[in-house]
């Protein structure tokens, strides 16, 4: 059975791990004992630390049948089709309690509807340089430039109508993330961090990022920013006032350039797990910022105050690493789920 097979080890920290080792190893154990009534409180605390894992999830789904909790479990169930719709639950007994029920029949049609594709893509470019694994892209409209980030050769390219790459800035350290211009299209703004498929990398280096100021006329790097113990800077985004927020990836906070420096502006480690894409609304009120197993959470630049956005049903929350504010909607980029996808998420007026 999947929850027995299966343990994907995506935790931060070894003092977590080691906590959530435990109590999967006693849910194992409550559950070939046939203790469900533990094996359901172990799921859920399971769940609650680590939510859209996929095999606390499902192990969650079984508690909740095994125990005769069959809207619960259906509800579980839901979240993980719309999250990897190959998982294949249907001949497993725990969830023999619930297979006639109507809810459960809707589950196998909507495994099938997740394949249906509404929008279909066509390829624009293929970059000349195979080895880059972008990351961010940005077009340069004064300048009439693509740019692409590289993940693993820590350089900025450009390229042509036809793909063709040229390197534009070589000076990185480590793995470029997001690239940013400001508002005049002065200054370019990028994101690095240090992570193991750059080359180069060492041990020493884990931990290790930094924001890059270059001047787009000359190429030339103004200044670097960087911080303090483990970060992993992934997006970034400028105000039309120049104020730059960075989303980091290691620990969910958000970090602000203030005269000169990167500093705390939004701790977010009692709310968030792993922040990934971040983006400003149309009069820059609001901050969006993509959380890779939360969801997307909304913060108001003056206030501070966050609110969690709600979701649409048949729509899953987890995996969405890329973010863009476009026309009162995000546009999303999902790719920790199956099959991987671009929605546009329209936006009410709360």
């Amino acid at each position: 059975m999947l929850k027995l097979k299966v343990f994907i080890l995506l935790l931060i920290g070894v003092s977590g791990f080691a906590q959530t080792k435990v109590l999967y190893d006693q849910s194992v154990a409550a559950y070939k004992n046939k203790e469900y009534v533990l094996f359901l409180k172990l799921a859920q605390q399971l769940d609650s630390i680590r939510p859209a894992h996929p095999a606390y999830t499902y192990n969650l789904a079984s508690a909740y049948a095994l125990n005769g909790k069959k809207e619960d479990a259906l509800l579980v169930l839901k979240r993980l089709v719309l999250a990897n719709n190959t998982i294949a639950f249907e001949e497993d007994a725990d969830f023999e309690s619930i297979k006639e029920e109507k809810g459960f029949k809707d589950l196998l049609q909507l495994k099938i509807s997740q394949y249906k594709t509404i929008e279909n893509s066509v390829e624009k470019r293929q970059l000349s340089e195979k080895d880059l694994h972008p990351e961010g892209l940005l077009y340069l409209e004064k300048q009439k430039l693509w740019l692409a980030s590289s993940i693993r050769n820590k350089k900025i390219v450009s390229f042509d109508e036809k793909g063709k790459c040229s390197d534009w800035f070589m000076d990185c350290s480590y793995s470029v993330f997001a690239l940013k211009a400001d508002f005049n299209e002065q200054y370019l703004w990028v994101a690095c961090a240090a992570i193991p498929e750059m080359k180069g990398f060492a041990k020493e280096m884990e931990g290790k990022s930094e924001i890059l100021k270059i001047e787009i006329a000359t190429k030339k790097l103004v200044k670097r920013f960087a911080v303090e113990g483990n970060t992993v800077f992934g997006d970034l985004i400028v105000t039309k006032n120049n104020d730059v927020y960075i989303s980091d990836s290691a620990a969910p906070i958000i970090y602000k350039i203030e005269k000169e420096n990167v500093v705390v502006w939004k701790d977010l480690r009692k709310e968030a797990f792993n922040l990934q894409g971040i983006a400003l609304n149309e009069n820059e009120s609001k901050l969006f910022v993509a959380d890779y197993l939360k969801g997307i959470i909304a913060i108001d630049i003056k206030s501070k105050k966050e609110t969690w956005l709600e979701f649409p049903e048949k729509t899953s929350k987890k995996g969405i690493d890329g973010l863009v504010f476009y026309k009162n909607a995000l546009i999303a980029i999902q790719n920790g789920v199956v099959p991987i996808r671009i929605v546009r998420y329209d936006l009410n007026e709360t």
